[in-house]
């Protein structure tokens, strides 16, 4: 099957929903960290996993992955981020963390840019040079705009959300959270859905397992599942 063939094929899969969380385990990846000499061992677990997918990474220690689910698309997509942090930072030679997989997708050109929403101004670091790669609109809550419509418009796009880009009083995380309504995330994946064309879709930010806080607060789980729920529910509709 040529290239374009292929291409074609995938845009007609259908999304299906993955929870990774226990593979992690299973192929013991570190949270926050990844030994890229271990690469086989991610893949392992992309072969085992559907065409197109909505992937539960569980906390944002594991966001790494999306690298991995990245750089494994048929399509070069353009990025677009929920995230209270730019994920921009530079690691160590060979490891890969939850905070620099952004500067390794850019720099690897696995993507054809990135529009990070809803991440901290004060986690720019002005002086890097691969800022100029990325538009970032601060305001998640604001009202999309013709400019960003002509960005995505009939684009191959990629999803990824970390719910610590929700404020508090909506999903805890384990990590700083940021501002964004829940309505507004909603409001832009489903625009994003009509006007992109979506290869693949991630989500994190869930707190991580303590067993103890389960019993005192569930809420903190029961609010995690509603928005993963709503976030899953306009692509697999």
């Amino acid at each position: 099957m040529g290239i374009l063939n292929r291409k074609k094929e995938f845009y007609k899969e259908q999304f299906r929903f993955i929870n990774l969380k226990e593979d992690f385990y299973k192929y013991d990846f570190r949270p926050k960290y990844f030994d890229l000499s271990k690469k086989f061992a991610v893949k392992k677990l992309l072969n085992s996993l559907p065409k197109k997918s909505i992937a539960y990474l569980g906390s944002g220690d594991f966001h790494y992955i999306s690298y991995f689910l990245i750089g494994d698309l048929p399509i070069k997509p353009l990025l677009i981020l929920f995230d209270n942090h730019f994920d921009m930072n530079e690691a160590w030679e060979g490891i890969l963390t939850c905070g620099s997989w952004v500067r390794s997708c850019i720099e690897e050109d696995l993507i054809r840019g990135v529009l990070i929403v809803g991440a901290n101004k004060e986690y720019i670091d002005t002086g890097d040079v691969l800022y100029s790669f990325v538009d970032y609109i601060e305001d998640g809550n604001k009202i999309l705009d013709l400019d960003t419509i002509r960005k995505i418009k009939g684009m191959p796009v990629y999803v990824s959300v970390d719910k610590d880009v929700l404020k508090e009083e909506i999903v805890k995380t384990s990590w700083d959270q940021g501002n964004m309504e829940l309505d507004s995330l909603i409001s832009w994946l489903k625009f994003i859905n009509v006007y992109g064309k979506v290869l693949g879709v991630d989500i994190c930010g869930e707190p991580e397992y303590n067993p103890i806080m389960d019993f005192v607060n569930p809420q903190i789980n029961i609010a995690n599942k509603k928005v993963n729920k709503k976030i899953c529910n306009i692509f697999l509709n």
